[in-house]
């Protein structure tokens, strides 16, 4: 019951504040607004102010608002003319489409400094010393000869105390001055990071000190039915002692050979045998494991707040063109993509997490819906301004023949989209995929 009410209360909000929109820059230039709805189909209730009626229907996945004049080829009398959707200027046109998805950036990028002064979790790991944990074989850091155990203590004469402010500076496509102690001896050591231009991020290939103690098990992989808990330590593999979780991972991921895990759980030590199962999507294996992460609450200040929500709004508007660039490239399976099952599914876990995580997610979605409803696709806002533009240029407006078939085709574009991730979702579930 908990992820239903979430869902539908996190979809009224990105609806609602979407079609606030559209409404709102409606009334001011002038264009009657006939309806007000928040779902589709039936009407459950509906109160009709003025000329607009507001209406709650049963479907809640969408809504809209019915502008006078809206529809191609609509009879609108003398004496609405004036407000017909039709009639009104073209930038007048576009600023009203375009207000949905402005309204849903708008509303992300106020909710992400909310976020921060309410408080964010963060690794307790970034308070402590720059202590190296692991050093990945062939990763810059190695390259550099950097080694477990050492502590960094400045980067380009820059003391740092902490693992968050060497992650600041280390973000780089520049060789870094690493001051560092090793035991008792004092080094220089000069760190060049693996720059990526497809993130736009540098990479150490070192980590912090992070034991490979298990915080929670997938169901359906053999880590929890060969009886393994949260909580336990994974001392060592095959024989191979193991100090930090990537090195689970590297021995975990190469192959799917049966392996002996000596765990310690509180004060006993014992041995099980698992055998990984592939993954196709990573295809990698896996046994179903995930790290116990540490974290700390942070609260920020007004001030603090909105530059981290600016930087933590652009930071994911990033990573979701990345995305979508890695599913048009082949990079990334069509399987990731998830629906409203999933979007419901989330909203159930972040419900049950806590107030901070229902606005991360609302965010998140909103800055989603916000970005992909601006693409120039028919159906979407997006498409509906790119019309606009061409006829601005051609000074005249498209064919409603030419009209049709675009909307027609970007319906069926829709449609075969939340199939795809419906089929995704409900098979997510059965554990098929």
């Amino acid at each position: 019951m908990i992820t239903v009410i979430s869902f539908i209360v996190v979809l009224g909000v990105l609806i609602f504040i979407h079609e606030l929109g559209h409404f709102a820059v409606a009334k001011i230039k002038g264009v009657g607004v006939e309806k007000f709805s928040l779902g589709f189909g039936p009407k459950i209730i509906g109160i009709k102010k003025g000329e607009t009626e507001y209406l709650l229907s049963l479907l809640p996945l969408g809504g809209y608002v019915k502008m006078t004049g809206e529809s191609p080829g609509e009879d609108v009398s003398p004496a609405e003319m004036n407000k017909s959707f039709a009639k009104k200027p073209v930038s007048t046109r576009a600023a009203i489409v375009a207000a949905g998805p402005i309204m849903n950036l708008i509303l992300s990028l106020l909710l992400f400094p909310l976020i921060f002064m309410i408080g964010v979790q963060v690794p307790s790991y970034l308070d402590r010393k720059v202590e190296v944990g692991y050093v990945a074989p062939s990763a810059a850091a190695q390259k550099a000869g950097l080694k477990k155990g050492d502590v960094i203590t400045s980067v380009d004469s820059k003391q740092v105390s902490s693992w968050e402010q060497f992650l600041e500076v280390a973000d780089s496509d520049k060789p870094l001055k690493l001051g560092v102690t090793r035991a008792q001896e004092k080094l220089d050591i000069t760190l060049a990071p693996a720059f990526s231009r497809d993130t736009g991020e540098g990479a150490t290939g070192m980590y912090p000190v992070m034991p490979a103690v298990i915080g929670d098990l997938s169901e359906g992989y053999p880590a929890k039915e060969a009886g393994l808990k949260a909580g336990d330590l994974i001392l060592s593999v095959d024989g191979v002692p193991v100090t930090h979780w990537a090195e689970l991972e590297g021995i975990i991921h190469k192959n799917g050979a049966k392996k002996v895990f000596l765990i310690s759980r509180g004060d006993k030590t014992f041995a099980v045998e698992i055998t990984p199962k592939h993954n196709k999507e990573a295809n990698v294996y896996l046994i179903g494991v995930a790290r116990k992460v540490e974290n700390v609450t942070r609260r920020y200040g007004v001030i603090e707040a909105i530059p981290k929500g600016f930087v933590a709004g652009v930071d994911m508007a990033g990573r979701l063109f990345m995305v979508i660039k890695g599913l048009v490239g082949g990079k990334y399976s069509l399987k990731a993509l998830g629906g409203p099952i999933m979007i419901a599914q989330y909203a159930g876990k972040a419900a049950k997490s806590g107030l901070v995580d229902v606005l991360t997610l609302v965010a998140f979605l909103s800055l989603q819906l916000g970005i992909i409803n601006l693409f120039p696709i028919p159906v979407l806002d997006g498409g509906h301004i790119l019309f606009f533009g061409i006829e601005l240029i051609k000074g005249r407006p498209l064919s409603e023949r030419f009209m049709g078939v675009a909307q027609q085709i970007g319906i069926v574009l829709l449609v075969m989209l939340m199939l795809l991730v419906t089929y995704n979702d409900i098979f997510r579930i059965i554990g098929k995929l």
